[in-house]
């Protein structure tokens, strides 16, 4: 799939309000909305985050796999 392909199916809609932002993502002819929200009291940066699922996935593989 090219970038102009992703960036077409992949679309960020501005906050209304408190609201978090939307994104609208299409596949096949399904549109699924995913709220993507962050919790403001957290320590652990993205980085972190992935590091720490990444180290979780190498150490802890799903058996059903």
């Amino acid at each position: 799939m090219s970038p102009d392909q992703k960036k077409a199916l992949t679309t960020e809609l501005p906050a209304s309000g408190p609201e978090a932002p939307v994104v609208r993502r299409k596949i096949g002819k399904t549109t699924y909305l995913v709220r993507v929200h962050f919790n403001p009291e957290s320590t652990e940066t993205l980085q972190d985050k992935l590091q720490r699922m990444l180290e979780d996935e190498v150490n802890h593989p799903d058996p059903a796999a």
